[in-house]
């Protein structure tokens, strides 16, 4: 095993991929590129020690093109974060029309692999020294609203109350400190991980359901 391998054992913590080689891509592409370089550095080290220039050579792009497209380091931080978000609300949206059950199952896996292949920058963007950033706390908690109403919508609660707002919103915390546990751990398969997650919804929404029928307002 060669030793950067030994290290990623240890720690858990994946070393970003070595630079690209420069080539023309189109502006999307190109912002994706540089965004996806910004999210491999994310968790590796504070993210005050890692350079315009180094996120650039990671995305084989020049640093005044990163520049161009980001103008501060805040603005590509906050631009990765919002990747971020919207490409895990992507890979656990299930477009299928299955039974609640199975959508969720299908939506947990696509969750624990896609923390899993991105550990650094979900550990990051959750824990790290500007996860208490406002505007980043504002991507986060719409990414946690989000979540919330895809779980009402898809066991039928068509008009979430403030209480049940609350026992769902309460649950993404569950999901959250749960997934952050078996990243530090990983003592649990990720197949049992998802079992445990899936397991734990029918109550919740059941309460949240009888919140409904009780008029807990």
């Amino acid at each position: 095993m060669s030793r950067s391998a030994q290290d990623e054992k240890v720690t858990g913590t994946r070393r970003p991929s070595q630079p690209r080689a420069r080539r023309r891509l189109g502006v999307e592409e190109r912002q994706r590129e540089l965004l996806r370089a910004c999210l491999a550095l994310i968790g590796t080290r504070p993210w005050e020690d890692v350079s315009m220039e180094e996120v650039a050579s990671l995305a084989g792009a020049s640093k005044p093109l990163l520049y161009y497209y980001f103008p501060t380091k805040s603005d590509l931080y906050l631009a990765a974060v919002r990747s971020a978000a919207e490409e895990l609300k992507a890979v656990t949206t299930i477009v299928e029309d299955l039974p609640p059950a199975l959508t969720l199952q299908r939506s947990l896996e696509a969750h624990v692999d896609w923390i899993d292949a991105n550990a650094d920058a979900y550990l990051a963007v959750l824990q790290g020294g500007l996860s208490s950033d406002p505007a980043v706390q504002a991507i986060v908690e719409a990414s946690r609203a989000d979540v919330v109403d895809r779980l009402a919508r898809g066991f039928g609660i068509r008009r979430v109350t403030p209480t049940q707002r609350t026992i769902l919103r309460g649950w993404v915390g569950f999901l959250e400190g749960a997934c952050l546990d078996w990243l530090a751990n990983r003592d649990l398969s990720k197949r049992r991980l998802v079992q445990m997650l899936a397991a734990s919804v029918p109550a919740v929404v059941a309460t949240a359901t009888d919140a409904q029928h009780r008029h807990w307002l």
